[in-house]
């Protein structure tokens, strides 16, 4: 299932399917993957959304929303993934 900041399974192991079926295309844990034309700026951290699958440079700020950095922008096409293992939620 996809992560989203408003449940506790942004708190959980994350990865990110590599292709359509992650079944057989395989999952990244960490890594550099492709996306191209992302729209985040180069440098910014990412966290998880509060949108299910997504990623955000805006931390979550709602109540219950769980806070967690999973990488960082290289460039346009371009991200780190990273998932820390410290999380935060939102009082």
């Amino acid at each position: 299932s996809q992560a989203d900041a408003d449940s506790d399974g942004a708190t959980r192991m994350l990865a990110v399917a590599l292709g359509s079926n992650s079944g057989t295309s395989g999952m990244l844990l960490q890594g550099i993957f492709r996306k191209a034309s992302h729209g985040f700026s180069a440098g910014a951290p990412l966290y998880v959304s509060t949108t299910a699958g997504a990623f955000t440079t805006t931390a979550p700020s709602g109540s219950g929303d769980y806070v967690r950095v999973v990488g960082y922008v290289i460039d346009s096409n371009t991200i780190y993934f990273s998932p820390g293992t410290a999380w935060v939620e939102v009082s």
